[in-house]
C-alpha cells in the first residue's frame, strides 16, 4: 500500500489548502453517495462553483479523481486507526491493543462516514476501476498491522505458539471488518443493532467478540478439536 493508486497533477498541490480540501470533500461526497458509475463530475464542479475544465487541470479524468479519493481513505485509516493504536503500545497487552484498534475504527467511521461508505461501495459495486487491486491493497493493511502484533502476542504467551500467524491475522481482521461494517450500516449488522447502542453497550459487544477470539487463539483454546471431524 506504499504506492499511490493515482496522483493529481502538480496544479492541484499548488492550490491553497482550503480550496484543495473543498475539492477533496466534494469528491468523497459524490463518490460515496452516488457510487462510481453514477458519480457526476458535472454535479461536482457545479457544487464547487468551478468550471469543469478547471478540474481537468488537476486530474486526468474521472477515474483519476476516484483513485485519488480512495488513496485519501487509506491514508486516513492508517493515520487514525493504525498509528494511534500503536502509540505507546510497548507494554500493552495484545488484546488491549486489538480492542483499541476496534474503537479507533469506530471513531474513524464517526469522523469520516463518507470515506467509509466509499470503502463499502468498492466492496459491493462491480464497476469500480481497478477494483480487485484496490481491495487487495486494503486487505494488506490488516496483514501489515496485525502480523507484528500477533507475533508479539505469541512472545507474550497470550496466543498459543502453534497458532498460524496468517490465520490469526485473517480471523482478527475479518471480525474487525464485519464489526465496522455492521456499525456503519444497520443492514449489515445481522440484527446486533450496533449503531443504536450506547457507548457502554457498544464496548460490551466489542469485549464479547474479543472474548470469543481470545478463547480460540489464546491459552484457553482447544487444540486440534476439529482435526478428525
Amino acid at each position: 500500500m506504499k504506492d499511490l493508486l493515482s496522483s493529481p497533477k502538480k496544479t492541484f498541490w499548488n492550490l491553497p489548502d482550503a480550496k484543495r480540501r473543498r475539492i477533496e470533500d466534494a469528491l468523497v461526497l459524490e463518490f460515496s453517495t452516488q457510487g462510481y458509475k453514477k458519480a457526476s463530475l458535472n454535479t461536482l464542479v457545479k457544487g464547487l462553483g468551478i468550471a469543469k475544465g478547471s478540474l481537468y487541470q488537476y486530474f486526468e479524468n474521472k477515474e483519476a479523481t476516484f483513485l485519488f479519493t480512495f488513496d485519501r481513505f487509506t491514508k486516513l485509516v492508517k493515520e487514525m486507526v493504525g498509528k494511534p493504536a500503536m502509540a505507546d503500545s510497548g507494554g500493552d497487552d495484545f488484546w488491549a491493543l486489538v480492542r483499541r484498534t476496534f474503537l479507533a475504527g469506530v471513531a474513524f467511521i464517526d469522523k469520516f462516514p463518507s470515506y467509509f461508505q466509499l470503502y463499502l461501495n468498492t466492496l459491493f459495486e462491480q464497476d469500480v476501476p481497478r477494483r480487485e487491486e484496490i481491495i487487495r491493497r486494503v486487505r494488506l493493511f490488516p496483514m501489515e498491522y496485525f502480523t507484528p502484533l500477533v507475533q508479539r502476542g505469541q512472545r507474550q504467551g497470550v496466543i498459543r505458539p502453534e497458532v498460524s500467524v496468517p490465520v490469526a491475522v485473517f480471523m482478527i481482521g475479518a471480525v474487525l471488518d464485519r464489526f465496522l461494517q455492521g456499525y456503519a450500516r444497520s443492514y449489515l449488522d445481522d440484527g446486533l443493532g450496533l449503531a443504536a447502542k450506547s457507548r457502554p453497550e457498544l464496548l460490551a459487544e466489542v469485549d464479547a467478540m474479543l472474548d470469543i477470539l481470545q478463547a480460540g487463539l489464546g491459552e484457553g483454546g482447544v487444540k486440534g478439536k476439529f482435526v478428525n471431524f
